[in-house]
């Protein structure tokens, strides 16, 4: 019991930082990426359990930061449903939204047939969604991603799913996805 506790209370801490990490993106990067999470009550009871093995945070290459955060499913490593949030800096490959776009589409044509649908645009951003088929095992054939331009930065918030996704938690996502901004 105690060694319960002792792990919880390490818990809590981890996760503040790794709150910090999530706003502030990338240490290196001058923008910074905020949005409220609170308005998909799934990511928010992730976040409020201090869970850690629901969290995968990966900063092996600084220019591209991705944290990942199973929604549905066991860990961080076996879900159903998850949010990814990566902090990029842009190259000669990628050095906007629309090439992130571009990219994402290549990569989910190269594995399935994927239809993509533009939800919204605007100056610095872009939100689209990907339904695919005949995917092969583990690849999600649902996602909504929105990808955001700062003036140092790009930053991808992606919302994978492996099964079906709910109208309504489809809703929350996008109200999620469309109170991101940078600070």
């Amino acid at each position: 019991m105690i060694a319960a506790m002792g792990r919880m209370s390490l818990l809590k801490p981890r996760l503040a930082v790794f709150l910090g990490l999530l706003l502030a993106a990338a240490p290196a990067l001058a923008d910074k990426l905020t949005f409220d999470h609170r308005l998909s009550p799934p990511l928010k009871a992730v976040l409020d359990s201090g869970d850690a093995g629901m969290i995968d945070y990966n900063n092996a290459n600084p220019r591209n930061v991705v944290d990942l955060i199973a929604i549905r499913g066991k860990s961080a490593h076996d879900w159903m449903e998850a949010l990814v949030i990566i902090a990029r800096t842009p190259d000669r490959k990628v050095a906007s939204t629309d090439a992130w776009e571009a990219e994402l589409k290549r990569e989910a044509q190269g594995k399935c047939s994927s239809t993509f649908t533009e939800l919204a645009r605007d100056e610095i951003s872009v939100t689209f969604e990907r339904r695919s088929i005949g995917c092969p095992n583990g690849y999600p054939p649902i996602a909504l991603y929105r990808a955001i331009s700062g003036k140092r930065s790009l930053f991808l918030l992606a919302v994978l799913v492996k099964d079906e996704l709910a109208e309504s938690s489809r809703s929350q996502w996008l109200a999620m996805m469309s109170s991101a901004h940078l600070e």
